[in-house]
């Protein structure tokens, strides 16, 4: 686990970085220290709704919308889909089924950092 220092640090650096491209949701530290999955969906969502990025070649309407996504299987589901499109670029981030299983701060993160890098 991330220590407390670390932490600020990583989510000084998405405030940054996502701030610049979106502005909902909003990046608070509470929201970004411990992320639950819909706060990642509406980051990915607004990423995508702002930027083209990953696009409706990769992300249908259906999943677009975070109520479709009820239980562990389903955000599964839309994690293999990003997945399978490779939006890993980061080569410490573990695979993206364990970003929002773990709802791990450093993974949000690490999303956080890829979607401002291929959004750019």
């Amino acid at each position: 686990d991330m220590s407390e220092e670390a932490l600020d640090a990583a989510v000084a650096e998405t405030q940054k970085l996502l701030g610049a491209i979106i502005q909902k949701p909003k990046l608070t530290d509470a929201l970004l220290k411990k992320p639950p999955f819909r706060f990642l969906h509406d980051i990915i969502s607004e990423v995508n709704r702002v930027k083209g990025f990953p696009g409706g070649s990769v992300l249908t309407d259906f999943d677009m919308d975070s109520n479709n996504f009820k239980d562990k299987d389903s955000k599964v589901r839309i994690v293999i889909l990003l997945d399978v499109n490779e939006i890993r670029c980061f080569p410490e981030v573990p695979p993206l089924s364990q970003v929002f299983i773990s709802f791990s701060p450093l993974y949000t993160h690490a999303i956080s950092r890829y979607c401002f890098v291929c959004a750019s």
